[in-house]
């Protein structure tokens, strides 16, 4: 158990403490609106998508398309879905901005941690979906190369 112990100090940062300067402050209080901006932008930008797709999904799933009525079902949900995921990048950006917002209204360490914390989250977030959409793409290369090679194609 002391062994397990030890391996937990020798492997802890000592923390330290500092004081947070006006340069600082200032910085943070300037990317405010940005990121207060950008996150109201995505929650707009969700709210498009959720109504493209209940459109796509109730209206134009009366209409077939390429003789097809799945389709538009289909590409609805994918709206949908994207408005999903788009909303907890939205989210951590506005928590983010509100953190800031508090820390300039003289608030303290408490604040300054929550907002890193929020960011922390964001990068997260953004770095996930972007490992998933890479290898989805990597999974759309292989099946353009692949399918057409088991798709016959009609003799002359």
């Amino acid at each position: 158990m002391t062994e397990q112990n030890e391996l937990v100090e020798d492997s802890s940062i000592e923390a330290t403490s500092f004081t947070i300067t006006e340069s600082m402050l200032i910085s943070l209080s300037q990317t405010r609106p940005w990121v207060k901006f950008l996150s109201i932008l995505g929650f707009v930008s969700i709210g498009f998508a959720v109504v493209s797709g209940i459109v796509n999904m109730f209206i134009f799933s009366k209409v077939p398309l390429g003789g097809s009525y799945g389709l538009a079902i289909f590409m609805g949900a994918i709206n949908i879905l994207m408005g999903v995921l788009y909303f907890f990048p939205s989210f951590f950006l506005f928590k983010f901005a509100s953190s800031i917002a508090r820390l300039s209204d003289g608030g303290g360490a408490g604040e300054l941690e929550e907002a890193l914390s929020n960011q922390k989250s964001f990068w997260k977030f953004v770095g996930i979906m972007a490992l998933v959409m890479f290898g989805f793409a990597i999974l759309g290369i292989v099946a353009a190369i692949i399918i057409p090679q088991f798709v016959s194609s009609p003799v002359l």
